[in-house]
């Protein structure tokens, strides 16, 4: 008889439901006047450059940014829904509140990238700047990171469950106190990351990664 096979986990992220036709936004320069609340809807923005806002209220859900530059921004709560970005600068924004749904951020600046209170939902990082990117307590679930520089990021008691890190570097991230049950780490960089024995109950590794966990806990292998 044959031994029987332990079942891996499914990783399964719904994309974001992007529709067809997006109506490019008008008068762009004149998107953030309203600094208590800004609100696009099935809208296609591109090629802007807005460093520096300070704003309440950032709302999209439908629409598509590319090369859209927020770089410094601080920002009460960011609610998006739908949304795929490309080739943006984010980093170093501060927001109180960040609700993300279905959200894929391709090839975007997150380095310093700051959120008080983050829930996250089916979000797709890929080719990602998250450096010194700070998620403390946040909620990731069956979220993505692909091909990101995660290096020194914060995810200390940040809810990972089910998402996957596929290649990235997490040298020096700390994911001490994360719920990791199925967060897949397999392929990736993870010496030097920051984690404690009982955080990595529940974690999916590939036998190298086994070995520099053992290292990292102070395990002797013989």
């Amino acid at each position: 008889m044959k031994p029987a096979r332990t079942k891996q986990p499914v990783f399964k992220r719904d994309a974001a439901d992007l529709p067809r036709d997006l109506e490019p936004v008008e008068t762009p320069e004149r998107l953030f006047e309203n600094s208590d609340l800004t609100e696009l809807n099935e809208n296609r923005l591109q090629d802007l450059d807005r460093p520096d806002l300070r704003l309440g209220t950032f709302r999209m859900e439908g629409c598509a940014l590319e090369r859209v530059r927020l770089a410094g921004g601080h920002f009460s709560s960011l609610v998006w829904r739908d949304v795929r970005l490309t080739g943006c600068d984010l980093a170093n924004i501060r927001a109180h509140r960040v609700t993300l749904v279905r959200v894929e951020l391709i090839d975007c600046r997150l380095a310093g990238f700051r959120a008080a209170d983050l829930d996250g939902q089916d979000v797709l990082i890929q080719k990602g700047d998250v450096r010194y990117a700070q998620f403390q307590s946040g909620k990731f679930r069956a979220c993505g990171f692909y091909e990101c520089n995660c290096q020194e990021a914060d995810f200390q008691r940040a809810d990972l469950s089910g998402s996957v890190f596929r290649s990235c570097n997490l040298g020096r991230a700390d994911l001490r106190g994360a719920k990791l049950q199925q967060t897949d780490f397999r392929g990736s960089e993870v010496d030097e990351m920051l984690v404690g024995m009982n955080d990595l109950q529940g974690a999916i590794v590939d036998a190298a990664q086994a070995m520099v966990f053992a290292r990292l806990l102070g395990l002797h292998i013989a």
